[in-house]
């Protein structure tokens, strides 16, 4: 039977691929480029967990052997079968949440994960160092956007941009070295002010939108809206987990 978070992302999954699809930053190539560059690739398997819709297959395939997408989701297992290109038959497709996955006894050459829900412990996130020689893990730490943001109600704090700094602290403490390299982008978005508007509409009253609008606009009917986007790779290398049980 399956949970309700599997239920959820099996019905998000059409969504959340078009999401990544409309994407325009280029972090999957800029990764691959990095992980050449500092000769952690090429691989022979390389396993993808909490693989989503398959973002990064296409950056990766030209440089393992084998690539295995695991995810909890059967729906973005489906489309990675049906959207992402396979024609020398590389990629595995295999359903698998973190649980299972953390309690086999294989070890991998390498795990990735990106934007991984599901890593808020301590324990599951030393139990994935154990499992691979080379654990790469790649999240968003920084996001920021000058016209809506300042007057979003309430200011949201984004707890996931802290795991990363989370996760060197666990790190820290268990006495594993690891490294890391951020990757910064800024997009920029010509916004006019009906589309301001009406993205405020229900937190505002009028008058109070009214002023905002002038403040913002002033006597121009568009503002480039400017968002700041920085992903850092987490890198942990453990050659002694290469002397148990690997693949």
């Amino acid at each position: 039977m399956s949970t309700p978070e599997e239920l959820f992302w099996d019905d998000f999954a059409d969504t959340y691929a078009e999401i990544q699809e409309e994407s325009q930053l280029p972090i999957a190539k800029d990764l691959v480029a990095y992980l050449r560059e500092i000769n952690l690739l090429p691989l022979d398997t390389f396993i993808d967990f909490a693989a989503g819709s398959g973002k990064y297959v296409a950056a990766f395939y030209p440089f393992v052997q084998r690539y295995v997408a695991l995810d909890f989701s059967q729906e973005m297992l489906r489309i990675i079968r049906q959207r992402v290109p396979d024609p020398q038959e590389k990629i595995i497709r295999t359903k698998k949440d973190q649980q299972s996955f953390l309690a086999d006894p294989t070890v991998y050459p390498c795990i990735f994960m990106a934007m991984n829900p599901a890593l808020v412990d301590e324990e599951s996130l030393l139990r994935f160092c154990q499992k691979t020689t080379c654990l790469l893990i790649l999240r968003v730490v920084e996001e920021s956007e000058d016209l809506f943001q300042p007057f979003e109600i309430p200011a949201e704090a984004n707890d996931a941009l802290e795991l990363n700094n989370t996760y060197k602290r666990w790190l820290d403490q268990a006495g594993i070295p690891w490294k890391s390299q951020q990757f910064a982008y800024v997009v920029t978005e010509v916004i006019d002010q009906p589309t301001f508007r009406a993205y405020f509409a229900d937190d505002y009253a009028p008058s109070t939108l009214d002023t905002i609008c002038q403040q913002v606009f002033e006597q121009k009917q568009h503002r480039i809206s400017t968002t700041k986007i920085v992903f850092e790779l987490l890198i942990v290398q453990n050659e002694c987990a290469a002397d148990h049980k690997s693949i």
